[in-house]
């Protein structure tokens, strides 16, 4: 330990940040929830207010612009990152994707048409048809190209600055400033700061939508009681698997578990969409698909729509925010990866492995409505997303079985999620990308991270964490501008040397 904090490698400003971030939220959402949620929605609905356009405008550019920029020449060289692993493209893209997705999708993925047929798009009427359309086709949208091309937009970044300097310590802070002056340092620390918030946030929201998911599934597969202390038990089983994972690195802990975890999901899909309605499934997924890519340029321009501003807004800044850290971790993860492969994978593959489970999971659920078996809409306005996931589950042949599958997936989903947020968070406090983060350093963080979200869920202050998290990118609405510039200053650079 005396070794790790006498390491001129190490920035001790980025272990202490954490840790004081993290015992501020927990003090402030512990003072009162209930009053803590309210500001924090009020912030959050006043900026959504009158930064909808900015977002949803800002959203829709970064994709185009990230399209454009890898048809360009630059885009086919190599991302070199010393003392980091090569993956192949199977290991690569379930990194990616469980580190992106984590088990919010499992969460989401089955009902999320059934909250925007309640929201009511453009206030239709339950007798239109465009509403279930747009039901069908919005969580598409908002799982999709736009929303990872915003986690693709900071690897992007270092992929081209590290093309001008291999030993820059991956941080958004040292990709945009370069200088040391007393101000900038200031800077530094605040953007930072910024994106430690994001990270702890996005770990409490993970925490907040998965462990009651897993506790109602396990608890009923066991028959023991669904209560905090069950929760706390299987937390503990998950700190004990995902700090093993952080540990051992990328190679030996990371990869396997999201190698695990993809073949997992995919035995789970193509077991529901087999036994499930699986003529259906393929129609409702074209279909929903097809509406989605036509309606697209509508969808990402909604400007004084209220469902635009409690969704649309609510979706691209919960991507912004959770941006720095997936960011992170892909270039981590992308060494060897022509900067093409590196953007066009993360938006196209995760989108579509996003769809996979809307497709399927959604598609499901559906069949269920529109068949009389579930009242889904009206299941999700007096119940918890995992109660009716349950009862989903337990419609299907081979329900114990499928239980099973969707509990362990989604704790190995907290587990990747976990072990890439902590790496990620060793990685920031390590003054160079040719650096691997010290094992010790990496459990710090792991700790870290589950304290924290530990006892908001205690709390119940998990809406606290959600607006937390979104704010905080209101900020980094600023840092991706100035990434953007970056990059093109760094892609002139490269063109002409």
């Amino acid at each position: 330990m005396n070794n790790l904090f006498n390491n001129k490698d190490i920035n001790l400003s980025l272990i202490g940040i954490p840790i004081l971030l993290s015992i501020s939220i927990c003090l402030y959402v512990f003072s009162d929830v209930t009053q803590s949620i309210k500001v924090l929605k009020s912030i959050y609905e006043n900026a959504a207010l009158q930064l909808e356009n900015v977002f949803e405008i800002g959203g829709f550019l970064i994709f185009v612009f990230l399209v454009l920029i890898s048809l360009m020449p630059t885009a086919s060289k190599k991302i070199n990152i010393a003392d980091r692993p090569k993956f192949n493209n199977i290991a690569w893209c379930g990194m990616m994707f469980a580190a992106g997705m984590g088990a919010s999708i499992l969460f989401l993925s089955p009902l999320e048409w059934a909250h925007t047929y309640n929201a009511s798009p453009f206030l239709l009427e339950s007798s239109d048809p465009l509403l279930s359309k747009y039901s069908q086709s919005y969580p598409l949208f908002h799982w999709g190209f736009i929303g990872w091309a915003i986690f693709a937009l900071p690897a992007a970044a270092f992929a081209f600055g590290l093309l001008n300097k291999s030993d820059m310590p991956l941080t958004i802070s040292a990709l945009l400033i370069k200088e040391s002056t007393p101000i900038k340092k200031i800077i530094k620390v605040l953007i930072d700061m910024t994106c430690i918030l994001a990270i702890l946030a996005g770990a409490g929201v993970g925490m907040g939508v998965a462990f009651p998911m897993i506790a109602e599934l396990l608890s009923y597969l066991f028959g023991f009681s669904n209560n905090y202390l069950f929760e706390l038990f299987i937390l503990l089983i998950c700190l004990s698997i995902f700090g093993t994972s952080v540990y051992l690195g990328l190679s030996q802990g990371i990869k396997r578990l999201s190698n695990i975890n993809i073949f997992l999901v995919s035995a789970l899909l193509l077991t529901v969409f087999i036994v499930g309605p699986t003529a259906f499934i393929i129609k409702n997924a074209l279909s929903s698909s097809t509406f989605m890519m036509t309606q697209f340029i509508e969808m990402s321009f909604q400007s004084t729509s209220k469902f635009a501003q409690s969704w649309t807004v609510f979706y691209w800044a919960w991507w912004m925010a959770l941006a720095p850290f997936i960011g992170t971790f892909l270039i981590q993860i992308s060494n060897g990866k022509t900067i093409r492969q590196l953007i066009l994978g993360t938006i196209f593959i995760g989108s579509f492995a996003s769809f996979m489970h809307f497709y399927v999971l959604g598609g499901l659920t559906s069949f269920f409505f529109e068949e009389g078996i579930m009242d889904v809409p009206s299941l999700v306005k007096n119940n918890p997303n995992e109660v009716i996931i349950l009862q989903m589950l337990k419609e299907l042949p081979l329900s114990s079985i499928l239980i099973g599958m969707y509990a362990l997936i989604a704790i190995i989903f907290v587990c990747t999620t976990y072990d890439s947020c902590s790496y990620v968070l060793a990685s920031i406090a390590t003054n160079k990308s040719s650096k691997q983060p010290p094992k010790v350093l990496r459990l710090i963080f792991a700790g870290i991270l589950v304290i924290q979200p530990g006892i908001i869920m205690f709390l119940e202050g998990i809406d606290s964490i959600k607006y937390i998290l979104v704010i905080s990118s209101i900020p980094l609405l600023f840092v991706f501008i100035v990434l953007i510039l970056n990059m093109i200053i760094n892609v002139y650079r490269n063109q002409i040397s």
